[in-house]
């Protein structure tokens, strides 16, 4: 019920047309309408900056949100982001991933951490846990599970090198 209100808002919100004020709001095929962005990064940008600066900037990204207070819905599309370019799947799967390490996790409560070596480190968990997932997802196909493992292995190798300084993730396995 609280979906449907919800959802009615948005709709009379777009209808009253104070999106249209916003300039991160694309045209939709229907005249009038306007839809947001999902993503916080052009799909370009990956190619443009190349895939480990894409990386190390949507990681430090996710960071800042923490830090910063950013709400959650923010830091989870930053994370959805840094999934699909690192793992270079879909944007459902990305989507899926986040949902279980990120909003069913709240034990994780990375928002509540002060540290920021406490902080990196639950960040580094969930980056590690989303090997464990890859492997039990019935929406990843069995064909497409050792390269997504692969690329998990990939990501959480260039990460762990760019928070740790050292090749420490290279020998890791996916769900490690």
């Amino acid at each position: 019920m609280a979906a449907l209100a919800m959802l009615q808002a948005l709709l009379l919100d777009v209808r009253l047309g104070w999106p249209a004020a916003v300039s991160t709001w694309r045209r939709c095929r229907r005249p009038g309408i306007r839809v947001p962005w999902v993503y916080d990064h052009d799909p370009d940008e990956v190619s443009v900056l190349g895939w480990d600066e894409f990386v190390a900037r949507q990681w430090e990204s996710i960071f800042i949100g923490y830090r910063s207070a950013t709400g959650l819905r923010k830091i989870c599309r930053r994370w959805s982001d840094l999934i699909e370019a690192g793992l270079e799947c879909s944007q459902e799967v990305a989507d899926l991933l986040v949902r279980a390490e990120i909003l069913d996790r709240a034990d994780r409560d990375l928002e509540g951490m002060t540290g920021a070596a406490e902080l990196v480190a639950g960040m580094a968990g969930v980056l590690a846990d989303i090997g464990f997932d890859l492997l039990e997802m019935a929406e990843v196909r069995p064909e497409q599970r050792a390269g997504l493992l692969e690329k998990h292995r990939r990501l959480r190798t260039h990460i762990y090198d760019l928070v740790f300084g050292t090749e420490t993730g290279g020998y890791l396995t996916a769900g490690e």
